[in-house]
């Protein structure tokens, strides 16, 4: 999938897959990773070092973190002098735990290295999302707002959002709380929809583009095979490969309580919950969207 760390080139660029740094961040790199391993406590260092003589410097050897990450040193040396060699995000997540990293300065090596950081390790069956988060979608209330993942998996809602889904069932098994599997598995939502066929293929497109993301996801992996074998329209939809971004627009709903709702809606990333992001709509101020979605949580 990706390069490994004997790839070496030979055109003075770093490389992530194809993506070139320039010299300014090679040499940002070098230094960042260089700081990293001067502070780090070999007495703490993951098993597998032999046993050391006296220290004139503090921190790793170089040789050392050779040992804990499985790169040469050669290798290493090389990136800490930002010569040109390949990097994979494999060996970024070896280093990283060689030298003990924290999740920001994971996330930072990740991003000098012209990478995408992976989101941090969560607990399993954690899905709660934070008190200020919670306190965030309650505060949109009357506009409806929820909490998704990568994967498109519901995290959390308000009350606005759950009124909006009239007819949707949210108490349900976490692993059918997720956006695609209510919007082909749900009756109710293909009437709420004004557009549900074109809404429903973008979700599937969109869900397409995170496959680069999540090949190696479990979730993601159980979540595409379920809705194979729920849906033949998703099947035919997923068999396309079209791929889609987020983009915001305005969505138009045919509420059963309150009539027509046109919505605008947005999705804003959680910066300290990484893969998460808020989802959320809103009417045009002084609208008659506006005033039924009052009535509709009244």
């Amino acid at each position: 999938m990706v390069p490994t760390p004997a790839s070496v080139g030979g055109a003075g660029r770093i490389r992530i897959g194809r993506c070139p740094l320039s010299e300014y961040s090679r040499k940002e790199l070098g230094r960042f990773l260089r700081s990293r391993r001067e502070r780090a406590d070999p007495s703490a260092a993951v098993t597998g070092l032999p046993p050391g003589g006296r220290r004139r410097t503090p921190g790793l050897r170089r040789e050392e973190v050779s040992l804990l990450s499985g790169v040469s040193v050669t290798w290493y040396t090389w990136l800490e002098q930002g010569r040109d060699i390949k990097v994979s995000p494999q060996v970024l997540l070896a280093l990283a735990r060689a030298l003990a990293l924290d999740e920001v300065e994971r996330a930072h090596l990740f991003r000098l290295a012209g990478a995408e950081p992976p989101p941090p390790p969560r607990a399993p069956g954690s899905v709660a999302v934070t008190p200020e988060v919670r306190a965030f979608l309650d505060t949109l209330v009357p506009h409806p707002a929820f909490v998704i993942d990568r994967c498109f998996d519901i995290v959390a809602w308000n009350a606005a959002e759950a009124a909006l889904a009239h007819g949707v069932n949210l108490d349900r098994p976490r692993s059918e709380l997720n956006v695609l599997w209510l919007m082909f598995t749900e009756p109710s939502l293909r009437a709420l929809f004004d557009d549900w066929e074109g809404e429903a293929r973008w979700l599937a497109g969109m869900l397409r583009g995170q496959a680069a993301y999540e090949s190696d996801n479990p979730r993601f992996a159980e979540l595409t095979e379920a809705l194979h074998a729920r849906s033949p329209l998703f099947g035919e939809f997923w068999a396309a490969h079209d791929v889609h971004t987020f983009r915001s627009s305005v969505r138009r709903f045919h509420h059963p309580l309150v009539g027509r709702l046109d919505l605008t809606y947005v999705r804003l990333s959680i910066d300290d919950d990484p893969g998460r992001s808020v989802v959320a709509h809103f009417p045009a101020p002084g609208s008659d969207s506006e005033e039924r979605l009052r009535r509709l949580l009244g």
